[in-house]
């Protein structure tokens, strides 16, 4: 099949635009109709899962398309399969995913005739004007992305002539490769939130449209996480006396009054002053020092800092296998 160089100035496009690919839906719905129009298709659909959260978004289907496909949806199998309460839909859906990345004809997934016995085809696709379907897809790691465009005549020209496999095949591995990176990131996002909830350290993401932290001790760049609008930031906050002592005191068995002690001589305060702001004798005071120190098992004070922050764990971004 020969393609003229304006359909060649157009796959281009789109692929440089998948390759930059930003989920916004109103984005998506113009790459869905771009792609529609070019072979030919009646209405289209996208779905995807995004961090967790499935999305659905439509191209001429008309309203009752997405309803449709939500009240299906049936959770996620432990193979990372999207599962649907429509026992043909769930079997279709599983198949397609199987068979990995690449571009379906509805034929390759089941024959035309069992299609037509469906409830998902009487009462789905039929009736937003996909009665006829082809279709590229990217496997994730939880479910697919998918484009999928309709045609409502069998014998309509993009659905009959080869023309949308070809095409689509042209922008299959750059639809592959935006969604896939975008799946990355967001294992990325997931893992580094884990390492954050798991760590003693007073950090979180700020996302690229936030302003910076003003109690920030450090601001680290995450360009695995970043798109078109910037870079987020893995902001590490100061770390106050009370959060060092109550760390010392978990890890070293300081009792509630050693906590205190220990977060004040963290601030600065001296033995006398501790006295002061706890209301108790110097000579009390004085011991309850030692017996921080002691615990803690260092002999000066001026080590309590250094001991506090060996203790605090810094959560590292980790980069996700493909």
């Amino acid at each position: 099949m020969e393609i003229d160089p304006t359909t060649v100035s157009r796959l281009v496009e789109l692929q440089r635009n998948f390759l930059q690919l930003d989920l916004e839906e109103d984005r998506v719905r113009d790459m869905l109709g771009e792609i529609a129009e070019l072979v030919g298709a009646d209405t289209a659909f996208a779905g995807w899962v995004d961090d967790g959260q499935p999305w659905l978004v439509t191209w001429n289907t008309g309203p009752q398309f997405v309803p449709f496909l939500q009240e299906n949806l049936a959770g996620v199998d432990r193979d990372g399969n999207i599962r649907s309460r429509d026992p043909d839909l769930d079997r279709l859906n599983r198949r397609r995913r199987q068979l990995g990345s690449g571009v379906y004809n509805e034929q390759a997934l089941a024959p035309r005739e069992e299609i037509e016995q469906t409830a998902y085809f009487r009462n789905g696709f039929a009736p937003a004007g996909m009665p006829h379907v082809i279709g590229m897809t990217a496997r994730l790691a939880v479910g697919e992305a998918i484009f999928a465009f309709g045609f409502i005549e069998p014998d309509s020209p993009g659905f009959i002539s080869g023309r949308t496999e070809t095409l689509l095949s042209f922008l299959l591995p750059a639809f592959e490769a935006g969604f896939q990176a975008i799946d990355r990131k967001n294992m990325h996002h997931a893992r580094l939130q884990q390492l954050i909830d798991n760590s003693s350290l007073p950090a979180r993401i700020i996302g690229a449209e936030d302003p910076p932290d003003p109690e920030a001790l450090l601001q680290l760049p995450l360009p695995e996480l970043g798109g078109q609008g910037g870079d987020p930031h893995l902001s590490i906050q100061k770390i106050r006396p009370e959060q060092m002592a109550l760390l010392l005191a978990r890890n070293f068995g300081l009792t509630q009054r050693q906590q205190e002690v220990c977060a004040l001589v963290l601030g600065g305060h001296s033995t006398s002053s501790i006295a002061e702001m706890l209301g108790i004798r110097n000579n009390t005071a004085r011991r309850h020092c030692e017996a921080v120190l002691q615990k803690c098992g260092i002999t000066r004070r001026e080590q309590l800092a250094n001991l506090a922050m060996e203790n605090f764990s810094i959560p590292t971004p980790v980069t996700p296998r493909p």
